[in-house]
């Protein structure tokens, strides 16, 4: 009985070191960028007009390739409408169990230079409410005048980062004054990728005027109309000749043609022949037409 009960304990001894000792694989984030950069200076970037109360936006393989001074990285440029004079801006980035886009905001100035920056430290850790992930938070201004533009993005340092986040049993206890429950805080990993917010408040509007007009509202068309149609008119009356005499043996052809129609019942045929031979000069088509239904 004792020997067996060195063996088990040997067997059991020799799995748990096999089951320590044993590779374990870890899932490698790819925060690395391989495509070219789409520009090489902030002018040539597209823009998105910040209009609206709120623009739901995701940084994706889809978007913009910037060449930052960090490096490249995926971004989301936005500009200001010209009816806004001043704008608040909260831009969240949401923390969802794939990772979270860390930001880092550049807002530039009419000619595209760099006026004010905010780093990832700048941005707020908002805890998560009943239709809302955790997420980055900030809130800042633009101005039509100084920053109209700008740029959201993620640098490498960023990207290979991670945040603890507080579960949602240590808030609640925190808020009711509970003892701290046994639980591990979640580790979101920043990623290349991600889903995030604006929200939208205009502070000023302005005035603007417009760069340019339809051509119509430059031109009023009432009073050019008739000009143009009397115009018209008068060149074609003068271009256009009268048509010549129909020679004899025409005209009997035609008018022999639209007896055999009327004669065989068929009025339209020889509606169609006698407008032809009209245009064709005839003289006597329409007389030998109306003669005919007469009988």
């Amino acid at each position: 009985m004792k020997i067996m009960k060195l063996t088990l304990a040997a067997l059991l001894t020799a799995s748990l070191v096999g089951c320590a000792s044993t590779p374990t694989t870890e899932n490698v984030k790819d925060v690395t960028i391989s495509q070219p950069a789409c520009c090489n200076a902030y002018s040539e970037f597209s823009w998105v007009p910040m209009s609206g109360n709120s623009i739901d936006f995701a940084v994706d393989e889809h978007s913009q390739i910037g060449d930052f001074p960090e490096g490249k990285s995926y971004f989301a440029g936005f500009v200001l409408p010209e009816n806004i004079e001043r704008l608040r801006i909260d831009l969240k980035s949401w923390m969802r169990t794939s990772g979270v886009f860390a930001p880092k905001v550049l807002l530039l100035s009419p000619t595209f230079q760099v006026v004010e920056s905010y780093e990832l430290t700048d941005f707020a850790f908002k805890p998560s409410s009943l239709f809302q992930f955790n997420s980055y938070h900030k809130r800042f201004e633009m101005s039509q005048t100084a920053t109209p533009y700008m740029v959201v993005y993620s640098p490498l340092e960023y990207r290979e980062g991670q945040i603890e986040v507080p579960h949602p049993e240590r808030i609640r206890a925190e808020e009711l004054g509970l003892a701290r429950p046994m639980v591990t805080d979640p580790v979101i990993q920043h990623q290349k990728f991600g889903s995030l917010e604006l929200d939208l408040k205009p502070v000023a509007l302005r005035s603007y005027r417009a760069t340019a007009a339809p051509k119509s509202a430059v031109a009023p068309t009432t009073t050019t109309a008739a000009p143009v149609v009397a115009t018209t008119v008068a060149a074609a009356s003068i271009a256009a000749p009268s048509a010549p005499k129909m020679l004899p043996e025409s005209e009997a052809f035609y008018n022999s043609q639209i007896k055999a129609a009327v004669e065989s019942n068929d009025m339209q045929k020889a509606l169609t022949l006698m407008e032809e031979a009209k245009r064709a000069g005839s003289s006597t088509a329409e007389a030998t037409f109306l003669e005919l239904i007469k009988k």
